[in-house]
């Protein structure tokens, strides 16, 4: 089996919050995202797009990079990751807070991102990552 690369600033920064601007008129100006259901406008607006169906290579293996870096954060997570995600979304999402347990909604955003996929690996799957920067 051939390595797959995952980068966790793919989904901090290009997965999350690539296309967003804050005047969009379908949503209020500040979301509270310990909400689910706030989580979910923010993730089908704002994070969904990024997976419509591409036909360009180029943009198949993007989404398909940031959906196994996504899939890797959510095995690995930790506190360094907590950090990271709450450092970008504050340096780069000034119009909204960021949820309190990130790691939850990482996980929301998968279940609606990829509904009929797990995203739990055992050992011998995660032996097939190799972070990279």
């Amino acid at each position: 089996m051939r390595q797959i690369k995952v980068d966790r600033n793919w989904v901090f920064y290009s997965m999350m919050i690539h296309t967003w601007t804050p005047s969009e008129q379908q949503l209020p100006d500040s979301l509270y995202l310990d909400d689910r259901q706030n989580q979910a406008l923010f993730i089908r607006h704002f994070i969904q797009p990024r997976f419509e169906p591409a036909t360009n290579p180029a943009e198949v293996r993007a989404q398909y990079h940031m959906k196994e870096s996504l899939r890797y954060c959510l095995n690995v997570y930790d506190e360094r990751m907590n950090y990271d995600f709450n450092k970008v979304w504050l340096q780069l999402i000034e119009w909204t807070l960021s949820p309190t347990d990130r790691y939850k909604f990482l996980c929301h955003a998968w279940e609606l991102l990829f509904p009929d996929e797990p995203w739990q690996m055992d050992a011998l799957t995660m032996s097939w990552y190799v972070e990279v920067t």
